[in-house]
């Protein structure tokens, strides 16, 4: 079987619409990963779950990754400088990336090799933890920046945020 990573939009002409749909995307991924290390904590593993171990891995190792790059390189270049207040809440969101990533790694790194997990407790834990910190994450986004965001960018500056997005992952706008 092989596994591979579906992007969750085809359209990338506004940058704030791309980061909406990445949050939806990963609020609904987050709710399977919870269901999926309470079913392994539950049952054990079998092949089903093996499966939805590896393509869990896959979605996540590569939406992770884009969406923050979307941000880091899409988003945040156009509004730094407009205010202390939005340079301050980038450098805040900068810093869950990293948290975020660091909680991944250890998830990542059971779920690509399912046969060898060996205490789903821990992993139920580490997804925990991992799934408060970006629903938290995207909380602080939505809520408190994007509100910003939007009053900032005009059209064409989401137009030009959306297609460095798509540019990061090579395709034409």
């Amino acid at each position: 079987m092989e596994f591979k990573y579906k992007e969750p939009i085809n359209r990338f002409d506004d940058g704030l619409l791309v980061l909406k749909t990445y949050h939806e995307d990963f609020i609904e991924h987050g709710q399977n990963l919870l269901q999926l290390v309470a079913n392994l904590n539950e049952h054990g593993m079998n092949e089903a779950y093996a499966h939805e171990c590896m393509a869990t891995y896959c979605h996540y190792d590569h939406a992770t990754f884009l969406h923050h790059q979307d941000e880091e390189q899409g988003l945040f270049p156009l509004l730094v400088g407009h205010s202390p207040l939005i340079d301050g809440m980038i450098e805040r969101l900068m810093l869950d990336h990293e948290e975020i990533e660091a909680a991944w790694k250890p998830i990542a790194e059971q779920l690509k090799r399912p046969e060898a997990i060996s205490n789903f407790e821990a992993l139920q834990q580490s997804a925990i933890e991992f799934e408060k910190l970006l629903r938290e994450h995207l909380t602080r986004e939505d809520e408190d920046f994007s509100p910003h965001a939007q009053a900032i960018l005009d059209d064409k500056l989401r137009i030009a945020a959306g297609e460095k997005m798509a540019e990061l992952r090579h395709l034409a706008v």
